[in-house]
């Protein structure tokens, strides 16, 4: 509760406060705390809970991935290039984000940046398309604290448009008929960029979508989420 409010004071002297046994419940409580010291740029106390789960060798790569995220976010970028390479050094890796939705007791898969699949083709138009209407309602993709080192503006926005999960909801809504919820599935956190971004086009398409990533349930619609912008 301290975390989905701001209080991340309270929350970090709470989380200490408690003696965890079980490795699995510590990366439960210190990754929540992560994700809400990122959100809220609160990079110091994000550096604690990644220390934390690193030494309990719980979400090792999760935990590298989101405190250099929150210190790019802030503008800290040589700690944010540290600890990429620190993460290279000790031979971590990122699981690849893969997404996939379940149509017709069809299961299919998408990969970032991957258009090799059927009907590729009129996915990436139709995410051309909505990026633009979403430009136009004030979204600026590849903006919203994600790590990207020496990239140009136009070269963010087309990696972050191809993410797994916008190649899966383009898909979905070009196969699936109106009035039926889309569910997406990702192994992965949903980024911000795409959290924004599957926001803005569930009031552009007014259909509702359901996105299960690996902390928790998105409901999208009417340009919300079910969230609360906190996950």
């Amino acid at each position: 509760m301290y975390c989905r409010v701001g209080r991340l004071d309270e929350a970090h002297k709470l989380a200490k406060s408690i003696h965890v046994e079980n490795p699995a419940e510590g990366a439960l409580l210190w990754g929540t705390l992560l994700s809400a010291s990122r959100l809220h740029g609160r990079v110091d106390i994000a550096q604690e809970a990644s220390r934390r789960l690193i030494e309990s060798n719980q979400q090792v790569a999760g935990a590298y991935v989101t405190l250099s995220n929150a210190c790019a976010s802030t503008g800290e970028w040589e700690i944010a290039h540290g600890l990429r390479s620190q993460m290279k050094q000790a031979g971590v890796v990122k699981d690849p984000g893969c997404s996939w939705v379940e149509i017709r007791d069809s299961t299919f898969v998408f990969h970032a940046g991957d258009l090799s699949f059927e009907r590729g083709e009129d996915v990436l138009r139709l995410l051309r398309e909505l990026e633009g209407r979403m430009k136009e309602r004030g979204y600026a993709g590849g903006s919203l604290g994600l790590v990207f080192f020496e990239v140009e503006q136009e070269a963010k926005e087309e990696i972050v448009s191809l993410h797994s999960e916008r190649l899966a909801l383009a898909f979905a809504l070009i196969v699936i008929p109106k009035g039926i919820t889309i569910r997406v599935m990702k192994n992965l956190r949903m980024c911000k960029d795409c959290h924004e971004a599957f926001k803005a086009i569930s009031g552009i398409v007014e259909r509702d979508f359901i996105v299960r990533d690996v902390n928790r349930f998105h409901h999208f619609r009417d340009g919300s989420c079910s969230c609360g912008d906190f996950w």
